[in-house]
């Protein structure tokens, strides 16, 4: 026991840590570049780019990028450019990516990885564990199960006016307030609304015999007088493809509040159908997997209107349009100082300059995602009109509360 208390088997902090604890060679000495290359030092205590490999082989040539084979899966690594040091990763089937790290069959099986592979609509199958991919009104899917086709000359979300390798061509200054105009049949979905001849609103044309627009715009109208007119572009020209069509019936959401605008939408029931022209395309409605899941990850988005071009000035007699960012809401309510309800969302530009504005309202705020342009909100307020602090405040589409009152005011007709 005497022993003991004078000798010890541990050895003191200090010589432990000198003893098992090796220094790490890169970032540790003087002037580490001065160094000759160590394969140890540069690729393997530390992450290896091609800069640090090229230290050791001293020699562009012998530098492989693809000697670590970076190739995941089976893939096969191809040197694409010496001089530019890139490669290509050659996938086996079933894999794709950079690096074949992407497995395909894995995608597949969910909706939450590239929509499942689908164009448009995707729903997991729990049972089988795999996706089931569906299509927009006018189109059906192809033999690939993903695909969407049109079925008909002229369907949802197509812009017909532009060649299929033009129709990214929206300039991205273009905007509203002060902005530039919507070359005619670029935006086909938008229609005007008129009050007893004069237009006030906007709309968004989705089916024959159906416009959305915002609830507020209809607050005391007498549907006698109220009409859509779709095909219009300059409203002091009368240019051949406009169609005026008288509005049947209006239905506001029946919890709209006027002091909030909280559910600002409202559907009208057309006396005659619109018919589908290249200056005249519905905008197809999304499902709500699709507009949660992807939509909303699109970058930016699209608004059109003829309101007003300053807070004060005159409406604008050209349909414009306006790419927006869509403002997570804690930013929105920081920023601006509103009222945000779960069924609203903001969108615009915190410096100002560029928004929607009054006569814009009712207006749609779509997105295109791949090849097909989709309903995502319904322009409804804001503070002024491109206000510094302040965005656009627009209405989420209701797409249970639009299918369920479509049908029902459909079947009350036939009967």
């Amino acid at each position: 026991q005497g022993l003991l208390s004078v000798f010890t088997f541990f050895l003191d902090p200090d010589r432990a840590h000198v003893v098992l604890v090796r220094t790490r060679r890169y970032n540790s000495g003087w002037l580490e570049e001065l160094q000759r290359g160590d394969l140890k030092r540069e690729c393997l205590e530390e992450i290896c780019s091609y800069e640090e490999a090229r230290e050791v082989f001293e020699h562009t040539e012998i530098t492989d990028v693809c000697q670590s084979n970076p190739c995941l899966n089976g893939g096969s690594c191809s040197i694409q450019s010496v001089q530019e040091n890139t490669y290509t990763c050659l996938c086996l089937p079933r894999f794709s990516g950079l690096n074949c790290e992407l497995d395909d069959d894995a995608v597949a099986k969910t909706c939450y990885l590239e929509n499942g592979g689908c164009e448009h609509f995707c729903d997991e199958d729990e049972e089988t564990q795999s996706v089931n991919c569906s299509c927009a009104d006018g189109y059906f899917l192809s033999a690939d199960g993903r695909i969407c086709w049109f079925s008909e000359s002229i369907a949802c979300g197509m812009v017909p006016v532009l060649p299929v390798e033009h129709q990214d061509s929206l300039d991205p200054r273009a905007r509203i307030v002060g902005g530039s105009v919507c070359p005619k049949g670029e935006c086909p979905w938008q229609v005007l609304l008129l009050y007893k001849g004069k237009g006030f609103c906007g709309g968004v044309l989705f089916r024959p015999w159906w416009v959305l627009t915002a609830s507020h715009c209809l607050e005391n109208m007498d549907v006698q007088f109220l009409q859509v007119v779709a095909g219009e572009h300059d409203t002091d020209v009368a240019e051949g493809t406009e169609q005026l069509v008288q509005v049947s019936q209006i239905l506001m959401h029946e919890d709209y509040v006027t002091a909030t605008a909280d559910n600002d939408i409202a559907l009208l029931r057309l006396a005659t159908p619109i018919a589908y022209t290249p200056y005249a395309v519905p905008a197809c409605l999304p499902t709500r997997a699709l507009a949660e899941r992807d939509l909303w990850a699109v970058n930016k988005h699209t608004v059109s209107g003829w309101g007003r071009r300053t807070e004060n000035g005159p409406t604008s007699h050209l349909l414009r349009r306006l790419l927006v960012p869509n403002v997570r809401t804690q930013d929105c309510v920081e920023w601006s100082g509103v009222r945000i309800t779960a069924n609203m969302f903001c969108a615009g530009y915190i410096e100002g300059r560029e928004d929607s504005c009054k006569g814009d309202s009712g207006g749609p705020l779509v997105t295109k995602y791949k090849n097909t342009t989709f309903l995502l909100g319904i322009v409804s307020w804001g503070k002024g009109c491109a206000r510094p602090g302040h965005y656009g405040i627009y209405t989420r589409w209701f797409w249970l509360w639009v299918r369920v009152h479509v049908q029902v005011l459909v079947q009350v007709q036939v009967h």
